[in-house]
């Protein structure tokens, strides 16, 4: 990998174009329909918050995420 700071995430076509859009992606194994998308370690922290922030958590009742977590940049 030419650049330390990317990363590869690795699934099926329907779920990594729903977050990262098509053009992004290619394909990595035919016969099993697996895709990837590289992305950078910032864009991952701010992809992963947001997939946090829309899980349904109304059957995790003790389950609470401190909201200021979220509302700051990290820093990958």
């Amino acid at each position: 990998m030419e650049n330390k700071d990317e990363l590869l995430i690795v699934s099926k076509w329907k779920s990594l174009s729903k977050v990262f859009g098509s053009s992004r992606i290619f394909m990595i194994n035919k016969k099993e329909s697996v895709f990837g998308v590289y992305v950078c370690k910032q864009e991952c922290a701010e992809t992963l918050i947001e997939l946090i922030k829309s899980i349904d958590y109304r059957d995790w009742e003790h389950f609470k995420i401190n909201s200021e977590i979220f509302s700051t940049r990290l820093l990958a």
